[in-house]
């Protein structure tokens, strides 16, 4: 009878063991399945979207290509730089295509080089002209492929914090919405920068279960890395040394300091070697940029990937929610080191720039935790799934729809637009008044369908933004490569756009 019992035992044992590896099995195709799909929205057309000739990182690219082939860095700036070190004043490129008007400094101290280095270092494998405007295909390739990593990351952090199904949703949240893509397309240091971001708070948790003196030296080379990319990589230092703080290792607080210090006096070397007098004077200027005390207004209403607002709901739902859970009463644990890392590098981008001028790549470090609280927040409301929860999915993560359309492709009509509304919400407003059992149920389920719809709307814009905005347009571009040709086998006509048709004499669609 024993034995019979030992066989039973070891046989639901082992089927119970059978079952686990199944769902791991599981999972790790899912998790493939829809890194894949992400990974060919975040390709399709990068050196298109955002608009090719971008000042911003031309900045960068022609910096590092000039610094490789001729050993002097130089690039256009708007700071106030000596006559002798003006090289060149007027339109760089070919004005019938790719183009844009530069006063040319050498040498070009406005920043550190080893972003540029990257960035010109790939226009440079590739045999590109630095007297033209550098092919986005080649100056964004770096960024872009560390966004790939960025999600995978995105997805390791949600996963250690919250759990495998937040971390999926928090890779997916990050992977579908417009603001978050094509900010981290820009070959700008703040998107590698958010990588660091995302990956030393998951190392932090690590560090804050199991001290480890190494490991400390790792954040302050990372923190020297960062601030030889741009000066305020140098600010994830002071974060990691107050994580150190909290658990009293004084000696890798020295370590982190160490490694920031040399990073600082490569930075200075770098400037002296050129000239130190307007190294300073560049610095001097740099250090009074725009930071004002309506820099927080300014991130909360001006949602951006570049000079221009894009009113993306999905972004604005997840800033949204992560005030929400930052805020709570019921503040736990888990999210207090979430919650830390944002509103740090929220404040970083307040306390370096972005007053005035809506500069959004400041911000690019904020977008991986918004990304967690996006998905955090979907979760919310789904489980609550009452009357006011609703209204933030049906209001917010929808936009996409407007962005799909142009002057030969008409958005929804009014009428249709209300009618929707009122319908959608009709379920929750009966179960508010307790006039409807079934009606939390019935919300739950048009808010995952609405939530389905607005991220295939997502990805749809996302997919065709180049033929959206330049649709009967002359647009400046470039020739492709492989990665930036990617694009969805089989299914790649459900993302395209039809035929247009003429706004003036078509009806609006209802939906």
């Amino acid at each position: 009878m024993v034995e019979y019992l030992a066989d039973i035992i070891i046989l639901v044992k082992h089927k119970a063991k059978g079952r686990e590896d199944g769902r791991l099995v599981f999972k790790r195709i899912l998790f493939g399945i829809v890194f894949c799909y992400l990974t060919i929205l975040k390709l399709h057309n990068y050196d298109r979207v955002p608009y090719p000739v971008h000042a911003e990182e031309l900045l960068y690219g022609w910096s590092g290509i000039h610094l490789i082939e001729t050993g002097v860095p130089t690039s256009w700036s708007t700071l106030e730089y000596p006559k002798s070190a003006l090289v060149y004043d007027g339109i760089v490129g070919d004005k019938s295509n790719m183009y844009l008007p530069a006063k040319l400094y050498r040498p070009w101290l406005d920043e550190p080089p080893l972003f540029s280095l990257m960035a010109g270092g790939v226009a440079h494998l590739f045999k590109s002209d630095r007297t033209k405007v550098i092919n986005p295909a080649y100056s964004r390739m770096p960024t872009v492929v560390m966004s790939l990593l960025t999600m995978v990351l995105i997805f390791w952090v949600g996963k250690m914090f919250f759990g495998y199904k937040i971390g999926m949703l928090a890779m997916m949240f990050y992977g579908v919405t417009p603001i978050f893509v094509f900010g981290s397309r820009l070959s700008v240091p703040e998107n590698v920068i958010a990588l660091a971001a995302i990956g030393t708070l998951g190392l932090a948790k690590i560090y804050e279960e199991k001290p480890n003196f190494w490991l400390a030296n790792f954040f302050g080379i990372l923190a020297a890395i960062l601030g030889l990319m741009k000066p305020t990589g140098f600010f994830l230092a002071p974060l990691l040394i107050y994580v150190s703080f909290g658990k009293k290792r004084y000696q890798d607080i020295g370590a982190i300091f160490f490694w920031t210090v040399l990073g600082i006096l490569a930075f200075a070397y770098y400037g002296y070697y050129y000239d130190w007098e307007l190294f300073r004077h560049i610095v001097a200027i740099q250090g009074q940029r725009f930071a004002g005390w309506t820099g927080m207004a300014t991130i909360f209403t001006t949602p951006a990937f570049d000079i221009f607002v894009l009113k993306d709901g999905w972004y604005i739902f997840a800033f949204l929610m992560a005030l929400f859970f930052c805020l709570r009463k019921n503040f736990t644990d888990k999210y207090r080191l979430v919650a830390l890392f944002f509103f740090y590098f929220l404040m970083v981008a307040i306390f370096s720039g972005t007053e005035g001028d809506l500069l959004p790549w400041y911000r690019y470090p904020t977008f991986p935790f918004l990304a967690i609280f996006g998905a955090l927040g979907l979760r919310y409301v789904l489980k609550k799934a009452n009357f006011f929860s609703a209204t933030l999915v049906f209001g917010l993560l929808m936009t996409s729809r407007f962005f799909l359309a142009n002057d030969f492709r008409p958005t929804t009509s009014t009428l249709g637009f209300r009618l929707s509304l009122l319908f959608i919400l009709l379920p929750s407003l009966l179960a508010l008044a307790k006039r409807l059992k079934t009606g939390r149920a019935l919300t739950r389920s048009l808010m995952i369908v609405f939530v389905l719809i607005g991220a295939f709307l997502n990805s749809r814009f996302i997919y065709s933004a180049f033929e959206v905005n330049c649709e009967n347009k002359t647009c400046p571009m470039d020739k492709q490569i492989i990665l930036s040709r990617a694009k969805f086998p089989i299914v790649d006509r459900f993302f395209k756009l039809g035929d247009s048709t003429d706004m003036l004499t078509t009806k609006r669609p209802w939906f």
